[in-house]
């Protein structure tokens, strides 16, 4: 299983044992041995990496939670990564322990289920509402709001995580569970950009998430008042990309650079301009918020995606089908256009396919727990325009998944 997104925890219901050991055969009421696996401390980086089925998400912080068949927290557990936070309550410990494996004792009998949240921040839910009683069930903590932007931090691997199993009996007095923990967001990856056939010159000056939940609830069920995005109707559509997107920073990418190279083979073979990430080796990344895959969201709205380009030279096709070049920023000018707005066009994605040849494909849903990556991203004249998401414009665009997983997406033009 991909391990950039999954952290297996272990659960067993036990004997109580001074070494904190899980001992097998010697079933006590009260003692849960939990061991973490596949799960790392943090480090600094803010790199944009492409994710690979080796990466392992890190764990900041968290809490483990024990629950009544109605829900309600009977105990519950702050894990932290410093050992100067142990001071707070007894009801803290180190991941570290975790990791090695840890029996909890005193675990009230009633308890029939379990669960972890972790790398969630303060101002999300803070560890004083678990010590203090105010998070008294299951719902409390699922109504909780966590933000788009903290998912971002740290090249996505400080992603929020959840999962909650029930505890089964496995013979005698002995009970254990199997958690999964699984991000609470998606992320989608583009590695470079290319031009159509009938694309002769053009620059990439924006890559912009425009349309996403800007926060969600842990129980991730969509909320149409979180979701955000730039006036699509506004008459400026460069001055309103950079002002919305100065209160969402990580949501738009600029750093660009455009690469020489040759596109087929033989007497198809052209050069082309393409555009990657400033540094060798990344992609563009960007989190949002997809469904929840057990549950049937059908009012989740998707995704939007704009590129913005410029300084176009694209063949067009007259009546009688003969191709001729046209300088857009020239023609722009000779329309009226002002000059800061000549040239410039947007390309609007609302879609993704898994199928880059099947354009009746129906779109990707999009789910939590997954990378997206972009495949065939390509800027031809069919799907250009001077404003940006206009109504009358519904391009697809084709991706891949594996489990963070990791799938493939196309921009099907």
């Amino acid at each position: 299983m991909f391990m950039l997104a999954l952290g297996s925890v272990l659960f067993g219901l036990s004997a109580c044992s001074s070494d904190d050991e899980n001992i097998e055969g010697e079933s006590t009421e009260g003692c849960v041995f939990i061991k973490l696996e596949n799960v790392v401390g943090p480090s600094s980086r803010m790199t944009e990496d492409p994710k690979l089925e080796s990466d392992i998400t890190e764990f900041h912080n968290g809490f483990i939670i024990f629950g009544t068949p109605k829900q309600a927290i009977r105990k519950h557990y702050e894990i932290v990564t410093d050992p100067k936070l142990l001071d707070k309550t007894d009801h803290v410990i180190l991941l570290d322990e975790l990791r090695k494996g840890k029996t909890f004792k005193d675990i009230p009998g009633d308890v029939t289920n379990v669960a972890i949240i972790a790398n969630i921040t303060e101002d999300e839910i803070n560890p004083e509402e678990f010590h203090n009683g105010t998070l008294r069930f299951y719902n409390d903590v699922l109504n909780k709001i966590i933000n788009l932007e903290n998912q971002y931090k740290d090249n996505m691997s400080h992603v929020a995580l959840y999962d909650m199993k029930p505890l089964e009996v496995t013979g005698g007095n002995a009970m254990s569970a199997t958690l999964e923990l699984r991000p609470m967001c998606a992320r989608l990856e583009i590695a470079k950009i290319t031009p159509g056939p009938d694309v002769v010159e053009y620059q990439v000056d924006g890559i912009y998430l425009a349309g996403f939940y800007k926060q969600m609830y842990v129980s991730q069920i969509s909320n149409r008042e979180f979701w955000a995005s730039p006036d699509y109707d506004n008459a400026d559509p460069a001055t309103e990309l950079i002002n919305f997107y100065t209160g969402y920073p990580y949501l738009v990418n600029t750093d660009i650079k455009a690469v020489k190279e040759t596109m087929g083979e033989g007497d198809d073979a052209r050069e082309v301009t393409a555009f990657y990430p400033e540094e060798d080796g990344k992609v563009w990344a960007f989190p949002f918020f997809g469904k929840y895959e057990p549950r049937n969201d059908t009012e989740h709205y998707g995704l939007r995606l704009i590129v913005k380009v410029s300084n176009l030279k694209v063949y067009l096709k007259d009546e009688n089908g003969d191709r001729h070049l046209r300088d857009v920023t020239a023609w722009d000018k000779e329309q009226g256009v002002p000059e800061e707005k000549a040239g410039i066009r947007y390309l609007n994605i609302n879609g993704f396919v898994e199928n880059y040849h099947d354009t009746q494909a129906e779109p990707v849903q999009f789910y939590n727990g997954n990378i997206y990556q972009v495949q065939n991203f390509e800027i031809t004249t069919q799907n250009l325009s001077d404003r940006i998401m206009p109504t009358d414009i519904n391009v697809n665009i084709t991706v891949t998944v594996k489990a963070w997983s990791i799938k493939k997406v196309y921009p099907q033009i």
